[in-house]
Order: structure tokens, then C-alpha cells, then sequence
């Protein structure tokens, strides 16, 4: 037991390790000028990242997959009613850089809000035992990153809103769909790798604000 437990905390090094790589790779590749190549191919670093997380989950068993399929129906419906209809966020739509979409909706964004939702869980879980706490401020930091992209998601292609800006109402919609997704995970007491959380976290925040200044 002891030594399936250190061999599981050893692939997670190697798998932070390569996150850092790949997106500093990304990072300097677009730097030098082949910015499209490498944003076509973020939904591949975003289904990685995903991949990484679910190896590094504590439980995985039938209450863990039907929490990350909920979140990805969830995520997908709520896109798929805010690009259809300008429910939640407000009217926008998606531009190339995402991959295959379904009914105009990246596949993806869904696998993106699992991947948002299971680690600020496991970072804000460490940190606060207050159940209400852990919803809050977890949502929180899913919006905090919301708020850091939505300046540079029309450059990216990835989506874009009618009036240029996101309104209100988007991150309204982020905060509302954040709690809801938090309270299911706390609801059925889901537990998270931290260290994988954190670095998921710092690496999307690095990267992002790395943009800011390309851009």
C-alpha cells in the first residue's frame, strides 16, 4: 500500500513537471511569433490537464466520475444556453481555438469547467473547513481567473462577446454556476489533490497574465 501511494505521488511530480514545461514551451512559442499554431492546439493542453487531474483524484470510484460527468453536463448546458439564447453570461460565441463543437459550443468548455471546479475545490479545501466557506471562496477563485481571461479571449479566438466586453451578467452567470457546481462537490464530499490543485491554478494565472503583457 505504502508503495502504490508513493508511486501515485511520484507520477504526480512528473505530471506538474510536464504542465510547467508544456506551458512555458506554449509561452515562449508564441513569444517568437507562432501564436496561432500554438493557440489551435489549447483544447489538446486543456484535455491534458484534465487527464493530469483525474490520475491525481484521492477517490476514484462511481461517486467521482458521475460528480465530473454533472459538472461537464452542467458547464455544457449552461454555454450551450448562453451562446444559444444569452442566458448566464450574456450574448457571445466561440471563435477557432477551442476544437470540435458541438451545436456551436467547444466540447472542451465543458471539460474545462470540471477541470476549474475540481481544483479550486482542492485548493480551497485545504485551506477552510467551513462548508459555506469552501463554496464561496472557491467560486471565487473560478471567477477571479474568469476575470483575468475575458480581456484576452477575443485575441485568443477563443470566444467573444456582441458588445466587445463582457457585461455584467457574465460574471454574474460565472459566480451563480461556480456555487452551484461547489455546493454539489461539498454536497457529496469529494476530495481533491491539493498540490495538483494549486499548481493547476498558479500555472492557469501565470500563463494568462504572461499574455496580458504579449498583448
Amino acid at each position: 500500500m505504502k508503495f502504490i501511494k508513493k508511486h501515485a505521488i511520484s507520477r504526480s511530480n512528473y505530471f506538474i513537471f510536464a504542465l510547467y514545461v508544456i506551458h512555458i514551451s506554449a509561452l515562449t512559442g508564441m513569444y517568437l511569433g507562432y501564436l496561432q499554431w500554438f493557440l489551435s492546439k489549447t483544447w489538446a493542453i486543456l484535455f491534458l490537464t484534465f487527464l493530469m487531474l483525474l490520475d491525481s483524484l484521492p477517490q476514484k470510484n462511481s461517486k467521482s466520475l458521475l460528480s465530473i460527468l454533472t459538472i461537464f453536463f452542467v458547464g455544457f448546458l449552461a454555454e450551450w444556453l448562453g451562446v444559444k439564447y444569452g442566458f448566464f453570461f450574456g450574448d457571445y460565441s466561440y471563435g477557432p481555438n477551442l476544437g470540435v463543437k458541438l451545436d456551436n459550443v467547444p466540447l472542451i468548455i465543458g471539460i474545462n469547467w470540471v477541470i476549474l471546479s475540481l481544483a479550486a475545490r482542492g485548493v480551497i479545501q485545504k485551506i477552510f473547513k467551513l462548508p459555506a466557506l469552501k463554496i464561496i471562496i472557491s467560486s471565487l477563485l473560478m471567477v477571479g481567473l474568469d476575470i483575468l481571461l475575458e480581456p484576452l479571449a477575443p485575441k485568443l479566438g477563443y470566444w467573444s462577446f456582441d458588445l466587445m466586453v463582457a457585461p455584467p451578467s457574465n460574471y454574474r452567470g460565472w459566480l451563480l454556476l461556480s456555487i452551484l457546481i461547489q455546493s454539489l462537490l461539498e454536497f457529496v464530499n469529494l476530495r481533491i489533490h491539493f498540490k495538483t490543485s494549486l499548481h493547476i491554478f498558479a500555472i492557469q494565472f501565470l500563463f494568462f497574465w504572461s499574455l496580458h503583457i504579449l498583448f
